[in-house]
């Protein structure tokens, strides 16, 4: 492991020696970005959890994913109009001031407000989404394919940290000041947020995206560019997949943890503690697991890696319907979701056209990355009726087995496009 652990490093280092002072600056400053991004995210995720489970059961969560669908298609037309307009440093800034004035609302209001846990819970799901898509699209316009060889792994190691550092407020805190005193907290993390993307983006090469593409449409333009693109179309697939699988596995996680943690602010606590321990296995993955996963299977065959792992675990649990055994489930899923398959995921966009890396890539990963989540929320409410929670682990078997059976049907054209840019 040592060994490992000194040839990773030794990797990072010669990577890095081959980029100008520039661009380290932009390297280090969207690390950070990463960081608080993440951190706010774990700290913000066990609290509305917590505050939905209280006022509406988690049954009503396949409920809440069902409501995404409207609101995130809104948000995503918005947001593809908005952005070659007003380029991303400007988007950001707007997306920053509507969150600290959410939050604060939230905090103080929740307990007054009925519907107030209902619509933080969708509107922490979007929010989050379009700050790493802001934040990733500006990395991709700046960072070069044949350069990014062990980078890609290194952000979302830093992410991965500042998510530990996150979960770790509500972990501790919970009990003594309250859930919804923490999301004070989340304030001086967004100020920070502000400044280090600001700095990111002074290392550019200008804003982003340029202003060619501004007499396209919004959303549907989004979709025109992916039907066009067989990459897309599999990149869409995989997405839809694996928020399919995590959707139904959260939804059995909290109903175990509904039934076993009654009050409100110690479930807070448990549910953050499991966020610690996934964090953690999740760094470890993004820092060295990652990294050793694609260099001995081969990007094609880390495709093939993550649906395999978590059609096991699926069955694991179907086989012994136990609280240790889901949550074991829920670690591993959000655990690899926030590494091997967010890093393979993202390369995928590398090849890519500027305009498929900002357009495309929000319907895929804003858009259809909650919207997958109404779909498993249909045939969770269709058969929860029937079945207890374990048995839909079922359902994850399938959408597994499509998921690989998908895996050739893209990468050719991923192959393709990265053989044409090496020439």
């Amino acid at each position: 492991m040592i060994g490992v652990v000194k040839k990773n490093f030794l990797t990072l280092r010669e990577e890095l020696s081959s980029y100008t002072a520039r661009e380290r600056a932009f390297i280090f400053f969207a690390m950070l970005c990463s960081f608080f991004v993440c951190c706010e995210y774990s700290l913000i995720r066990p609290v509305s959890s917590s505050l939905f489970i209280s006022t509406f059961s988690a049954k009503w969560l396949p409920y809440a994913w069902l409501a995404l669908v409207p609101f995130n298609f809104w948000v995503v037309s918005l947001y593809n109009r908005l952005i070659p307009k007003w380029g991303s440093k400007r988007l950001f800034l707007v997306l920053i001031f509507l969150v600290i004035v959410t939050n604060t609302f939230v905090a103080l209001f929740s307990r007054k407000i009925t519907a107030l846990p209902f619509v933080f819970y969708m509107w922490k799901e979007i929010y989050v989404l379009l700050m790493f898509q802001l934040i990733w699209s500006v990395i991709h316009a700046n960072i070069q394919l044949k350069k990014a060889k062990y980078l890609y792994g290194i952000f979302y190691g830093i992410g991965g940290l500042g998510s530990m550092l996150g979960a770790s407020f509500p972990s501790f805190f919970a009990v003594a000041y309250g859930s919804e005193n923490l999301i004070f907290l989340t304030l001086p993390i967004y100020l920070l947020l502000l400044f280090v993307y600001w700095k990111m983006c002074s290392y550019c090469d200008g804003d982003v995206p340029n202003q060619e593409s501004d007499e396209k449409g919004g959303f549907l333009h989004g979709l025109k560019l992916i039907r066009g693109s067989r990459l897309l179309i599999f990149t869409l697939l995989i997405v839809v997949f694996m928020q399919m699988i995590t959707a139904i596995v959260d939804f059995q996680f909290n109903g175990f943890i509904e039934r076993i943690f009654s009050e409100k602010d110690v479930r807070t606590e448990y549910y953050a503690r499991i966020l610690g321990i996934m964090h953690s296995c999740t760094v470890v993955l993004q820092f060295l697991g990652t990294y050793m996963v694609i260099k001995w299977m081969g990007f094609r065959r880390s495709h093939y890696f993550v649906p395999f792992l978590l059609a096991f675990f699926a069955g694991l649990f179907v086989v012994f319907p136990l609280f240790p055994i889901v949550s074991l489930l829920f670690i591993s899923c959000k655990s690899l979701d926030f590494s091997v398959f967010g890093v393979v995921k993202e390369m995928l966009y590398v090849p890519l056209k500027p305009d498929e890396k900002f357009r495309a890539k929000a319907v895929i990963d804003i858009f259809a990355y909650r919207t997958s989540k109404a779909f498993a929320s249909i045939l969770i409410i269709a058969i929860n009726s029937f079945v207890s929670l374990h048995m839909l682990s079922w359902l994850n078997l399938a959408i597994a087995a499509g998921w690989m059976l998908s895996v050739s049907y893209g990468l050719r054209e991923y192959e393709k496009l990265t053989t044409a840019e090496a020439k």
